[in-house]
C-alpha cells in the first residue's frame, strides 16, 4: 500500500468533540483534583481562621400615609401615584444617612468601640512600618475618627426591602451577637427619632417664619384701619350698625313718607265720603264715622224713640194734637243736632286730611334734602368701602397667619409619623460569617471550574491526539486500529476482558499490516514501528503484541530492537549489515514464544550501514536469509526524532507504522515524527492508536 505524504504545514488540530472533552478532563484529572483541593483547603483555612461575625435584623414598617392629626397639616397626606414606593425607597436611604448613623452610634456606644473607630490591621501595620522607617503617618484630621466610624458602619449595614411591601429590613453585622442586635435596634430607634425631630423642626421653622410675618401683617392692618378712619372722619361718614347714618335716615324717611302718603289718602277719602253724604242728604247710617260716634248714636236712639212716640200719639190723639206737634218739634231738634254732629265730623275729617297732607309735604322735603346729601355721601362711600375692603383683607390675612402659626407651633409637639418597629433584632445564636462548609462547597465548585478551565487551556496550548480522525489528519495516513491499553484495569475478569479486546484489535491491525509487503526483505513482510519519545512503552508493547499474534498464526517472526536509546548496545543488526557478525550467532528466542529477537547492534563512527563492497554483500546476504527464514519482520525503531539510526534502518521495512496514545501523545510530537519520517524518505504509511480506556 503506498504511503501518503503528510503536509506538516497544516499545523496542529485544536478541534475537539464532546467525547474528546471528557477524555481531556479524565487525563488531566490529577491537576483538576489538586486545584480543587488547594482551593477547598484555602477556603477552610479562611473559614477557620477568620474572626466570626454575627448578623441581626430589625424590621420597620413605613406607611407613606401619615396619621392625619390636623386637617391642614403642613406635611402632605396624599400618596404618590406609584403607591408610595418612591417615598419608602427614599426613607430606606435616610436610614443610611449620617445623622441617623451617628445618633445610633451614640446610643449603641460605638463611638468608643475599637471595632469601628480604630484602624484595621492592614492600616495599623502600614503605620508601624512607616514609623519604623522614619516616615510616620500624617496627623489624623479631627473628623477622621468620625469618618472611619461611618465608613465601618456602612460596610456592616444592609438596608433591604422586598418588592411591593413597605417593610424595611435593617441588617447589621458585628463581631458580637449582642452588639449586632443592639446596633440594629439603635438604628431603627434613631430613624424614628430623626423623623419625629425632622417634622418637629419643620413645624418650628414654619411657625417661626409665620411669626416673623405677623408683625408686618399687624402693621399693615393698623395702617389700613387708620387710613379708613381718617377718610371717614374727613368726609363725615358716620356709621351705625354697619351703615352710614344718612343711608339709615333716608331709609327711615322713605318709610315715613310712604306711611304719611297712605294716611293722607285715607283722610281725604274719609273727608270726601262725609261731604258727599252731607250733600246728598244721606242718612247718618251711610257714614262710617257717624255710626262710630257715640253722640250720633245717642241722637239716633233719641230720634227713634220720638218717632215711635209720635206714631203712638197719632194713633191715640190724631195728627193735630198739641202733644204730637211737640213731639214733631223735638224730632226736628234731634235732626238738627244730628246734622250739626255730621258737620263737626266733616270738619274733623278735613282737619285730619290737612294735617296728613302737611306731614307728607314735610317728609317729602326732608327726603329730597337727604337724597341730595346722600348723592354727595355716596361718592365718598365708594372710596370708604374700598378702604374697608382693604382693612378686611389685611385683617383676614393677619388672622389666618396668627391661627396657622399657633396651629403649627402646637403641631411641633405631635408625632404624626406613621412608622413603627414591627420586629426588634435579637442576638443571633449562629455566626453569619465565615461559613466554612459553604466556603468549601463554593471553593470546590470554583476549583472544579478553574481546574477544568486550566486543563482545557493546557490542552489548547499543547493539544494531544484525541480521536482516530484527528490522528489520521495529522499523519496523512490511515489508522489501522485502536488497541485498548488495559494495564489500569482492576480485577481478573476486567483484565481478561481487556486482554481479549486487545488481541482482537491487534489481530485486525496485523491483518492490515500484512498487506503492505513491497519486497524490501524478500518475501518477508517488514514493518518499521516508531512513536513519539513519550510513547516508548506503548510502542514496545505494540511491537510485542503484533509479533506474538503473528507467531500464534504460525508465522516465523523476527523482531529487531532498533531503539538506540535502550540498554547498552550489544552485537546485532548493525554488525550483521556491516559484515562483522553472522545472523545465526546473534538471533535469540523470546522465553514465552517462538519469536526470534535481534538487537540493534553497535554503531561505529565513520561507517554507514550497507556501504562499501563488504557492506553491500552483507546486506544482500541478510535480506536473502531473512526472506527465506521469516514471514514477518518487526523493527522497533524507537522515536524517529531521537534515534540516529532510524534513517538507515527504514529502507529495510516495507512501511512505517506510527504508534500514539489517545489523550496522551502531543500533536506536536506526532507532527515532528511525521516530518522526520518524510525527511528520511519513508513517510508514515499507517497509524495505530493505543487507548487508555
Amino acid at each position: 500500500m503506498p504511503a501518503p505524504v503528510h503536509d506538516a504545514a497544516d499545523g496542529l488540530d485544536r478541534t475537539a468533540e464532546i467525547g474528546d472533552l471528557w477524555r481531556i478532563l479524565w487525563r488531566r484529572r490529577a491537576s483538576i483534583l489538586w486545584t480543587v483541593l488547594i482551593l477547598v483547603a484555602a477556603a477552610l483555612a479562611y473559614g477557620l481562621l477568620t474572626p466570626a461575625l454575627y448578623t441581626a435584623t430589625a424590621q420597620i414598617l413605613i406607611d407613606p400615609r401619615d396619621r392625619q392629626v390636623l386637617t391642614n397639616d403642613i406635611n402632605p397626606a396624599m400618596v404618590a401615584p406609584d403607591g408610595g414606593i418612591t417615598q419608602v425607597e427614599s426613607q430606606a436611604r435616610v436610614l443610611e444617612s449620617t445623622s441617623v448613623l451617628l445618633r445610633a452610634a451614640g446610643e449603641a456606644g460605638l463611638t468608643q468601640d475599637p471595632e469601628f473607630v480604630e484602624k484595621g490591621p492592614a492600616a495599623q501595620f502600614l503605620d508601624d512600618v512607616r514609623a519604623a522607617v522614619g516616615w510616620p503617618a500624617p496627623k489624623a484630621a479631627p473628623t477622621e475618627r468620625e469618618e472611619r466610624l461611618l465608613r465601618n458602619m456602612r460596610k456592616r449595614l444592609a438596608i433591604k426591602r422586598a418588592d411591593k411591601v413597605f417593610v424595611i429590613d435593617i441588617v447589621f453585622t458585628a463581631k458580637s451577637a449582642e452588639k449586632s442586635a443592639r446596633v440594629a435596634n439603635a438604628i431603627a430607634g434613631a430613624y424614628l427619632t430623626d423623623q419625629s425631630e425632622a417634622r418637629a423642626e419643620a413645624s418650628r421653622r414654619a411657625s417661626a417664619s409665620l411669626t416673623e410675618r405677623l408683625d408686618a401683617q399687624r402693621e399693615r392692618v393698623r395702617q389700613a384701619e387708620n387710613k379708613a378712619e381718617s377718610y371717614r372722619a374727613a368726609n363725615d361718614l358716620v356709621r351705625s350698625n354697619g351703615r352710614l347714618v344718612t343711608e339709615q335716615q333716608l331709609g327711615e324717611i322713605n318709610v315715613q313718607l310712604s306711611a304719611a302718603q297712605a294716611r293722607s289718602a285715607e283722610s281725604k277719602a274719609r273727608y270726601d265720603q262725609i261731604e258727599r253724604a252731607r250733600r246728598n242728604g244721606a242718612s247718618a247710617d251711610a257714614i262710617a264715622e257717624a255710626t262710630q260716634s257715640q253722640v250720633v248714636g245717642k241722637l239716633r236712639a233719641q230720634y227713634a224713640e220720638l218717632i215711635e212716640r209720635q206714631a203712638d200719639l197719632r194713633t191715640q190723639l190724631g195728627a193735630r194734637h198739641p202733644t204730637i206737634l211737640a213731639v214733631s218739634s223735638q224730632l226736628e231738634g234731634v235732626r238738627g243736632l244730628i246734622a250739626a254732629e255730621l258737620t263737626r265730623l266733616a270738619q274733623s275729617a278735613r282737619a285730619d286730611y290737612e294735617r296728613a297732607l302737611a306731614n307728607e309735604r314735610t317728609l317729602t322735603a326732608n327726603l329730597n334734602r337727604l337724597r341730595n346729601e346722600n348723592d354727595t355721601t355716596n361718592q365718598a362711600g365708594v372710596k370708604l368701602r374700598e378702604l374697608e375692603r382693604e382693612v378686611e383683607a389685611s385683617r383676614g390675612v393677619y388672622t389666618a397667619f396668627l391661627t396657622r402659626a399657633r396651629e403649627i407651633s402646637e403641631r411641633a409637639g405631635i408625632d404624626a409619623t406613621n412608622a413603627r418597629i414591627i420586629t426588634r433584632a435579637i442576638a443571633p445564636n449562629e455566626k453569619s460569617w465565615p461559613m466554612p462548609a459553604l466556603f468549601a462547597l463554593f471553593a470546590g465548585a470554583a476549583g472544579l471550574g478553574l481546574g477544568t478551565g486550566l486543563a482545557l487551556v493546557r490542552e489548547y496550548a499543547n493539544p494531544t491526539i484525541l480521536s482516530r480522525g484527528q490522528f489520521q489528519r495529522l499523519t496523512g495516513a490511515p489508522v489501522i486500529g485502536t488497541l485498548p491499553d488495559g494495564t489500569r484495569q482492576r480485577g481478573r475478569a476486567a483484565r481478561l476482558s481487556a486482554a481479549r479486546a486487545r488481541e482482537a484489535a491487534g489481530g485486525l491491525a496485523l491483518t492490515r499490516l500484512l498487506g503492505i509487503r513491497s519486497g524490501s526483505l524478500g518475501t518477508a513482510t517488514s514493518v518499521f514501528v516508531t512513536s513519539a519519545s513519550t510513547d516508548g512503552t506503548a510502542r514496545r508493547r505494540v511491537s510485542q503484541l503484533l509479533a506474538s499474534l503473528a507467531e500464534a498464526r504460525g508465522m516465523q517472526v523476527l523482531m529487531i530492537e532498533a531503539d538506540m536509546l535502550g540498554p547498552e548496545a550489544t552485537p546485532g543488526l548493525l554488525d550483521v549489515l556491516r559484515g562483522d557478525e553472522h545472523l545465526n550467532t546473534l538471533l535469540r528466542s523470546e522465553p514465552n514464544s517462538g519469536v526470534r529477537l535481534l538487537g540493534v547492534g553497535r554503531p561505529k563512527r565513520g561507517l554507514n550501514v550497507g556501504t562499501g563492497e563488504r557492506g553491500r554483500d552483507a546486506r544482500e546476504r541478510f535480506i536473502d536469509e531473512i526472506g527465506r527464514r521469516f514471514d514477518l519482520v518487526i523493527v522497533d525503531g524507537g522515536a524517529v526524532t531521537e534515534n540516529p539510526q532510524a534513517a538507515s534502518l527504514m529502507p529495510l521495512a516495507d512501511g512505517v507504522l506510527l504508534v500514539a496514545r489517545t489523550g496522551a501523545t502531543p500533536q506536536r510530537a506526532v507532527v515532528e515524527a511525521v516530518e522526520a519520517a518524510a525527511l528520511a524518505g519513508h513517510p508514515v504509511g499507517a497509524g495505530l492508536l493505543v487507548s487508555e480506556a
